[in-house]
């Protein structure tokens, strides 16, 4: 399995590979394992976005998961996230909302942190309270989730019932030393595309950089909060630090490190039994959560 993410990174997550190539092929990957007889996937807008429902029993839940997809705000749509999706709304036993937030360069920061806001807003029109909304996301989703339940924190909005992050990207300064020592090992991201996706979104710009860091932000209030991380991966100490920092806010927070796995390994929950069971343990956890 690590032989073949590598291959299909090394040709696809490549400055080289144009970005519709790269969303093509992320959506190739992504868009057409098989997916549990439980799943029903639903297709629609939400905030002017387009957005895929993945109900459990085929039937719309009074609970829901808001996931933002991974890509470094560059790449990554539903389809694409398909599989990852499928499976932990299967797991958790709820309805998994995956939106189409805008993508850079045409749409740089902050626009992506305004559509997780839009689609947060439109699932409380529609009836749900905070309670019943769980925020999650992989690597650039799940920066989005948790700056997400900060600008909540910062307005003073009512908290969702719980986060689960994959690898989130939380220091946008590229500042922790698993940026410096993980390329070597990490089969999925290089230092060149890292440069290319943050390039796009932040546009090589020291005070964005800044702004969009949320590893400077105080934590206090914070929703309860699930990482997962794997030990092979650049985004490795992203995780470590935001659970240091959850830790000193005393916020509850979980943190479930994967030997020997990689950056957003839960992707080919399909074809990967390593993956099935991370997204068992986080459906787990967002169950005892709403419960």
């Amino acid at each position: 399995m690590r032989r073949l993410v590598k291959f299909n990174a090394a040709f696809l997550l490549n400055p080289r590979s144009p970005l519709w190539l790269q969303r093509m092929g992320l959506n190739l990957l992504g868009g057409h394992g098989v997916l549990p007889k439980n799943i029903g996937i639903e297709k629609s807008k939400l905030a002017g976005m387009q957005a895929w429902w993945f109900h459990f029993q085929k039937q719309q839940s009074k609970q829901v998961i808001l996931y933002f997809h991974g890509g470094g705000y560059s790449i990554g749509s539903p389809k694409s996230h398909r599989d990852l999706c499928a499976y932990l709304a299967n797991y958790a036993e709820v309805s998994l909302l995956s939106v189409a937030y805008r993508l850079a360069p045409e749409h740089p920061f902050p626009a992506a942190q305004e559509d997780a806001m839009a689609a947060y807003q439109a699932l409380l029109t529609q009836g749900y309270e905070a309670s019943d909304i769980c925020l999650a996301g992989d690597s650039a989703g799940g920066g989005l989730a948790l700056g997400l339940a900060i600008k909540l924190l910062q307005q003073h909005a009512a908290q969702p019932a719980c986060l689960f992050l994959i690898s989130p990207l939380v220091n946008a300064q590229r500042m922790n030393s698993s940026y410096i020592t993980q390329y070597d090992v990490d089969p999925v991201i290089s230092h060149r595309w890292s440069q290319q996706m943050a390039n796009n979104y932040l546009q090589d710009s020291a005070e964005l950089r800044q702004q969009a860091c949320l590893s400077d932000h105080d934590l206090t209030g914070l929703a309860p909060l699930l990482i997962h991380v794997g030990t092979d991966e650049v985004l490795l100490d992203d995780s470590v630090q935001l659970k240091q920092r959850a830790t000193q806010a005393d916020v509850a927070v979980k943190l479930l490190v994967y030997p020997e796995l990689w950056h957003v390994f839960h992707f080919s929950a399909s074809i990967f039994a390593a993956a099935r069971k991370a997204l068992q343990q986080a459906g787990q956890y967002i169950q005892t959560q709403f419960k």
